[in-house]
């Protein structure tokens, strides 16, 4: 089906040479003036406030103007010569607020406040996701200006539904947003792709996932209502009869999937002006001190790993209940943990730009974080509680603060026992990366004694309980053989409370051990240099004879970022380099580079700090 619409568009001629228009979709633009055929005075319809704007400029080429947008907030906007790959002014093309200057090097050019992502974009990216096994299309309803509100369920269909968890993850209501639609394409990313842990998250998982609730908003180019100015997202409390067509078809079909068992966690999307992510916490006076707890454990679980949002990033607030999350905890309680997830537009708390690619990386960690707050453990991808640990000596049991992951953390006054997480029987061998999850207290250890085990090998790292509480902190790694098993204990000492939550054991890559101990000489890895690194960093080898070498790049999660080398080459000294820039503005942390031969490969690790 087909859908025709008009647009009540403006096209602005100026000296007969440069135009304005937003004649197509999304588009957004009131008035333009100019005095001087240079300096452009730009303002954009206005539903509540004018932020988001969009249009085209055409008679530009080499041509110097300035623009000013009377009544948004924007920092650096975006810009395209296409309309569909955007790049965002540089500082000196965009000083201050509301404002752009360039010499333009093609005719046309269309400008956004940030990146669009219209309806027409969203129909491309569901073709692509819908040839996928796991996911099914449906259409819940029709706007007041016919457009469909689509809903797209993924999960692996093969398991009954019954078994599974539930989540739902809507985005877009407010149509200006758009941010948020990349932070959502980033979770459908990373469900689709093919590896043994989302196989098991699909397996144990069912995904409502809704991309726009505010379809017609997004087609017409509105900032923060729907067509006929109703701010969607404060409709939940209201009427049927006085509720916007669209919020009637979500609450029908979110009740009647909580009728029959509530979702576990319940995602609104959205993004704010303000330079930081955040999460929408909702304080215990208005909800209770067990549901507080609970979005606090899942808030720490997105920010831990996640270089682009801290845990000073999140806000409190009352619960409201106009607000869709108040409309679950009216109806189902504590039952359904509901949080509204905050993106920027221009900056993080770190101060790096936003950008498509690390909006995607939001979406990656969103879904891990998932996985761990509803306690699923894959054996690439282990989280353990305390509950499943076995303890030695005097430990006791507390459900104090904030920081903790799951119900409860034991620790342990006396200066002596042990705490052991056993992975079990590995049928993967490989390298596994080792995390440990505490909640701090001055009171705690300053030199807790964390010890990885592995058959006959062992590790021991000292490490302070007193700070980076609420989050996975990296201990070390170690190379299980398969059919072995992966133990992490915490040993208590006199040096203070030494605290047992949780820990994860991820796999990075195959054993090398073997291989390294079967042919020791048939080359030699070095350190990189610089190590850290920002942007590029050396990789230097020497060879013993000619080989087959392949040199790869891989993240913290094992996923390859690089292929630096993959060739014959010659007996002697070789080196590479990594340039993170290269790749699509890889994140800061702990990645690692793999020289591998036909017999023997090794792996080090190197910190990208930006």
């Amino acid at each position: 089906m087909k859908y025709f619409f008009f647009f009540l568009a403006l096209t602005v001629s100026v000296y007969s040479q440069v135009k304005f228009t937003d004649s197509f979709e999304s588009g957004n633009l009131s008035s333009v003036s100019t005095t001087d055929s240079i300096t452009y005075n730009v303002r954009s319809k206005e539903d509540i406030g004018g932020r988001w704007f969009y249009f085209k400029i055409s008679g530009v080429k080499d041509r110097y103007i300035q623009v000013n947008i009377l009544n948004s907030d924007v920092h650096r906007p975006m810009y395209s010569y296409d309309n569909r790959i955007f790049t965002r002014f540089t500082t000196l093309e965009s000083p201050s607020t509301n404002m752009f200057q360039k010499t333009f090097t093609e005719d046309s050019v269309f400008v956004s406040y940030y990146t669009p992502y219209t309806y027409s974009y969203l129909q491309e990216r569901l073709a692509e996701w819908s040839e996928s096994d796991f996911v099914e299309l449906d259409t819940l309803g029709y706007s007041p200006n016919n457009f469909p509100m689509q809903e797209m369920i993924l999960t692996d269909f093969s398991v009954p539904d019954d078994s599974k968890y539930q989540v739902w993850i809507h985005a877009r209501t407010h149509p200006g947003e758009t941010p948020s639609s990349f932070h959502f394409d980033g979770i459908v990313q990373q469900l689709l792709k093919d590896n043994e842990v989302m196989d098991f998250y699909r397996k144990n998982i069912i995904f409502y996932l809704i991309p726009f609730n505010n379809p017609d908003g997004v087609y017409f180019g509105r900032s923060r209502t729907n067509y006929y100015y109703v701010d969607q997202e404060r409709e939940w409390n209201k009427d049927s009869t006085e509720t916007a067509p669209e919020i009637n078809i979500l609450k029908a079909r979110l009740k009647a999937i909580n009728d029959v068992e509530p979702v576990d966690v319940f995602l609104n999307l959205h993004s704010q002006a303000s330079p930081y992510c955040t999460f929408w916490i909702h304080t215990p006076g208005s909800t209770s001190d067990y549901f507080y707890r609970r979005e606090y454990q899942f808030s720490n679980l997105n920010v831990s790993d996640n270089p682009y949002f801290e845990q000073s990033d999140f806000r409190e607030s009352n619960l409201q209940s106009y607000f869709p999350e108040g409309w679950n905890w009216n109806n189902y309680g504590d039952k359904v943990m509901a949080l509204t997830y905050e993106t920027p537009y221009d900056q993080y708390s770190s101060d790096e730009w936003v950008t498509n690619e690390n909006l995607y990386e939001l979406g990656y960690r969103t879904v891990y974080a998932i996985g761990e707050y509803l306690e699923l453990s894959h054996s690439k991808y282990m989280v353990l509680d305390n509950s499943q640990a076995s303890i030695e000596g005097e430990w006791q049991t507390s459900d104090m603060g904030l920081e903790f992951y799951s119900d409860d953390f034991i620790y342990n006054s006396s200066g002596e026992g042990s705490v052991t997480f056993n992975s079990g029987e590995l049928t993967e061998g490989g390298l596994y990366d080792v995390y440990v999850w505490w909640a701090e207290s001055d009171s705690n250890s300053y030199e807790t004694e964390f010890e990885i085990v592995s058959g006959f090998e062992s590790e021991s790292i000292p490490k302070t309980q007193r700070t980076n509480g609420g989050q996975w902190n990296f201990i070390g790694d170690m190379e299980v053989q398969p059919g072995s098993s992966l133990q992490l204990k915490v040993h208590a000492n006199s040096t203070g409370l030494v605290v047992a939550d949780a820990v994860r054991f991820i796999y990075r890559s195959p054993v090398t051990s073997v291989a390294e101990n079967s042919i020791p000489g048939e080359f030699e890895l070095y350190p990189n240099y610089p190590n850290p690194f920002n942007p590029a960093t050396t990789i230097r080898f020497t060879l013993k004879k000619n080989a087959n070498v392949i040199l790869n790049v891989f993240n913290s999660l094992g996923e390859q970022v690089a292929e630096l080398v993959n060739n014959q080459l010659s007996a002697g000294s070789h080196e590479a380099v990594f340039n993170s820039s290269d790749y699509n503005g890889l994140s800061s942390g702990v990645y690692y580079y793999r020289l591998q031969t036909e017999n023997y490969s090794e792996t080090r690790g190197m910190i990208l700090v930006k």
